[in-house]
């Protein structure tokens, strides 16, 4: 498809470090990098494909055509034998090639997401892997687009098959990085991740691959309940960005601050134990939960770059 330009990053002001906030120009440069990967993991029980494909969870990834006679060279798993038995005559299956997987990404800019103790804070984690994805998307002349959402709002980029689309998509998600902040209250009672997944269940209909970019903070029973609504008529990954001091914990002594009072908390402390094995034990339950239901769960966590990862656990062999 012809290419677009793209308009200048005009705000190039950072409100803090590239590892903890990213700029609309971060994200349009990853779309150097967006190559060598597609949404089709090495582990075909997992499988998700992007572009002109139909996922592996679906089946042979071609769509029913028609029945039709046997032709000599037709490849015999596709011989209907009901068909057969009845007319007397050897008659095949057809399937055409699915033209289109619009991807559909939501992108977790909550502030749950606003932490990181290695490479990028979480929310920035975020930005990237959307960035990426959205390119990728592009490359195959796929649709694109998603919601972005932090634990006030949330804002809607209908999945087109340009440029322009993008980087309004990826200028928004910006944006939600950019409001992000310590001192910021933020409703205790409000679940943030179930709200998109409401509003994505209005806005999808079927046949999308939907990409849930947040971390398992907030998955719940309702969340889960959402997800398995999705899944219905659709291929879904969860992609859940962890961070290292989340659930390993492997300090000797840590100072702990909510910007007002600070505490001197050891490692060997039966707090910080208390914490992993919780952690741990809901870990476990998450897989399980995701497991039982059918839903692929991506580890990332913001110790290496984004494409390194996503190279790594969606690679095919791929060269572009």
């Amino acid at each position: 498809m012809p290419k677009e330009p793209l308009k200048p990053d005009l705000d190039t002001k950072r409100k803090g470090p590239r590892t903890v906030y990213a700029t609309l120009q971060d994200l349009v440069k990853l779309q150097l990098d967006a190559k060598g990967f597609s949404f089709l993991p090495k582990f075909a029980v997992q499988s998700i494909l992007s572009g002109k494909h139909r996922s592996k969870l679906r089946g042979r990834g071609l769509d029913f055509d028609e029945v039709r006679k046997y032709i000599p060279g037709d490849d015999i798993r596709n011989i209907d034998w009901k068909v057969t038995a009845r007319v007397g005559v050897t008659h095949t299956k057809e399937y055409t090639e699915e033209r289109e997987r619009p991807v559909f990404i939501l992108t977790d800019q909550s502030r749950s997401m606003f932490f990181g103790s290695s490479l990028y804070f979480k929310s920035v984690m975020a930005t990237h892997l959307t960035a990426l994805s959205c390119w990728r998307t592009i490359n195959v002349s796929d649709r694109v687009g998603g919601i972005v959402f932090n634990d006030q709002t949330d804002s809607y980029i209908k999945p087109q098959r340009n440029r322009k689309t993008v980087q309004q998509f990826l200028s928004q998600i910006s944006d939600y990085n950019h409001r992000l902040s310590l001192t910021k209250e933020t409703p205790a009672d409000q679940n943030p991740l179930l709200k998109a997944l409401t509003k994505a269940n209005q806005l999808i209909t079927h046949d999308h691959l939907v990409v849930v970019l947040s971390d398992l903070q907030k998955v719940d029973n309702e969340t889960i309940k959402q997800l398995i609504k999705i899944k219905k008529n659709n291929d879904l990954i969860f992609v859940n960005i962890s961070d290292p001091l989340e659930t390993h914990m492997d300090f000797q002594q840590i100072v702990i601050s909510d910007g007002h009072y600070r505490i001197n908390v050891s490692g060997r402390s039966k707090l910080i134990n208390s914490y992993k094995s919780k952690q741990k034990e809901m870990m476990v339950e998450h897989k399980n939960t995701f497991n039982k239901y059918g839903i692929p769960l991506l580890q990332i966590t913001t110790e290496e770059e984004a494409i390194t990862q996503l190279r790594s656990h969606l690679s095919h062999l791929q060269k572009n």
